[in-house]
């Protein structure tokens, strides 16, 4: 049986071992928090604060084909950072966020065709920044976010058509910043995010007709704060932020959301540990990731890419779903079920180094002698890595 195994940076996976990252060309300058979305093929970059912590109001867009970075016109309005943009009927709607002295509640839209900007109606709501945004046709929901009063839990409707905001209810669970957010399916999901001390991993999805909000099952993973996220085909997909201790994760963790059936699947990580308000955009399914302030406090100006619809290829939810282990944390056992399809479970360390193989109908391996720390439960169908989670040993 041949057997694919990851370095640590790439080892956080439930995809097919031959869908990885792909280095592009660097971003002209590091940041976090910078503004992201894709339009007619191109993606896009604007303002956020650069590597010497100021707010800008510079703009950059990317074209995949030549791999190349163009320098835009600098956005009109006041130089931010902590904004958030969406896109919706080939525009892209932004705004809100914080210069150095000032919360900022004033709503763009801006043209690709003719590289335009056009100010529009200012929200209705409190001056924020760290809000969520999401767009359904001619509608946009903005909420959440803090203020100078502190987190916010109430939410907005832009109506496109006539440039206007109404209030909608608020989020059931309590006030928030830098959520994650997105629409899946044509509904509103929102949820995550930071409050006072307290990191969430629960999710909330808005009924936009009866304007009421549902509790959904709580994410899988550990809470977590300031990713990136975006969705296609159908699903959300949120990557990278701060883990339950708002500093980075093992790894960059990708995950994937179901809306038919309130159900997370984790996907292959970005390289490194995890960062803080990066960016992200999507273009022919395939998602390109960049900024952020990682584990080092380093601005870094890569840009990378997974081609999501080739991982998405061939997955067995099925047998992934009946495949996981218990206890995490593990003392002295790990033990698992698993589908009928799994042949073999190798656990490894965080440099991608083999600790231990077992059979799979074993159904338990041993790591009462293991150091403490965290490690990946490999779970091996016929050919292909059918699933890895962390796991950590504590003795």
């Amino acid at each position: 049986m041949k057997k694919c195994f990851f370095v640590a940076l790439l080892v956080f996976s439930t995809t097919l071992p031959a869908q990885n990252w792909v280095a592009k060309a660097d971003a002209p300058i590091g940041r976090h928090h910078p503004i992201s979305f894709a339009l007619n093929g191109k993606g896009y970059s604007i303002t956020g604060t650069d590597s010497i912590g100021q707010p800008t109001d510079d703009a950059f867009e990317y074209n995949p084909i030549s791999n190349t970075w163009n320098v835009l016109t600098d956005f009109p309005g006041l130089a931010r950072s902590y904004g958030i943009g969406t896109v919706a009927n080939g525009k892209a709607y932004l705004g809100f966020g914080a210069t150095d002295s000032a919360y900022l509640k004033d709503f763009w839209s801006f043209d690709p065709t003719n590289g335009t900007y056009t100010q529009l109606a200012n929200c209705d709501c409190s001056s924020r920044k760290h809000p969520a945004m999401i767009s359904i046709g001619n509608r946009i929901y903005v909420g959440l976010g803090n203020d100078v009063t502190g987190d916010k839990n109430d939410w907005w409707l832009y109506r496109i058509n006539d440039d206007t905001w109404t209030q909608l209810a608020n989020l059931p669970g309590s006030g928030r910043h830098h959520p994650y957010m997105f629409n899946a399916g044509g509904e509103v999901f929102a949820g995550l995010g930071h409050g006072g001390p307290t990191i969430y991993k629960d999710w909330y999805k808005l009924d936009t007709i009866s304007n009421s909000w549902t509790a959904m099952n709580q994410f899988p993973g550990e809470g977590r704060v300031a990713g990136t996220q975006f969705n296609m085909q159908g699903y959300g997909f949120i990557l990278s932020g701060d883990g339950d201790d708002h500093s980075s994760m093992d790894t960059g963790e990708l995950w994937r959301y179901n809306p038919a059936s309130d159900t997370w699947l984790e996907f292959q990580p970005h390289p490194g540990k995890s960062r803080w308000a990066p960016g992200s955009f999507v273009i022919n399914d395939k998602v390109f990731f960049f900024g952020g302030v990682n584990s080092s406090s380093n601005y870094p100006n890569d840009l990378l890419s997974l081609d999501i619809a080739a991982a998405m290829v061939g997955l067995d939810e099925k047998a992934i779903g009946n495949t996981y282990f218990y206890p995490n944390p593990a003392k002295n056992f790990i033990s698992w079920e698993f589908d009928e399809s799994l042949k073999e479970v190798v656990l490894i360390n965080t440099l991608g180094q083999v600790i231990a193989t077992s059979k799979a109908e074993t159904k338990q391996m041993n790591v009462s002698h293991l150091n403490q720390g965290v490690y990946f439960v490999q779970f091996f169908s016929k050919n292909d890595i059918l699933k890895t989670s962390k796991v950590i040993i504590q003795h």
